[in-house]
């Protein structure tokens, strides 16, 4: 989804009276971790509500009902949410083991670099031949995981990237 859509479903839910609201910059930071991809989107929302009814409801608190940057990055931040998303990340990373080789170990080299790695980078990272590499390329930009900005390929969805980090994760690099 595109950012202006991702703000819509967010800050419009279809609950009529819904008391909750996103800063401008807590909207940002929810497209720029999840690039508008809808389960992440609404991973994310969910959390937050179930943050805000915790203190809320369950603790008797009260909080200003608008949601912050720094609310959005204490969801991803509870371990607990890459558990719950862990359905999406698991998918999106077995489905890089089909088809064209070398899909996962492209993914390994590029998480460590959120701005990306150029061809020559990923090249000179590993074995593969190169036209092994471009069709893994080929094949992870068909599927909106990678994208190429001026010459340098990156994970497109920054929870992906992340959770690609932080999982041990078994593969191998020819």
């Amino acid at each position: 989804m595109n950012p202006g859509t991702t703000r819509q479903i967010l800050a419009n839910p279809v609950i009529e009276d819904f008391p909750l609201d996103y800063t401008p910059e807590a909207l940002n930071e929810i497209y720029q971790l999840t690039s508008g991809q809808p389960y992440l989107l609404q991973l994310v929302g969910f959390q937050l509500v179930r943050q805000y009814n915790d203190f809320v409801f369950e603790q008797g608190r009260s909080r200003n009902p608008v949601f912050t940057v720094e609310d959005v990055q204490a969801v991803i931040q509870d371990p607990v949410f890459f558990k719950r998303g862990s359905g999406y990340f698991t998918g999106v990373w077995g489905q890089a083991a089909q088809g064209a080789d070398g899909q996962q170990v492209i993914l390994h080299l590029l998480a460590p670099h959120p701005e990306g790695l150029s061809l020559d980078a990923l090249t000179q990272s590993t074995s593969l031949g190169s036209e092994i590499i471009q069709a893994a390329l080929t094949t992870l930009k068909r599927h909106d995981v990678v994208e190429e900005i001026q010459g340098d390929w990156r994970v497109i969805v920054e929870l992906f990237r992340r959770w690609i980090l932080q999982e041990k994760l078994d593969i191998s690099n020819p």
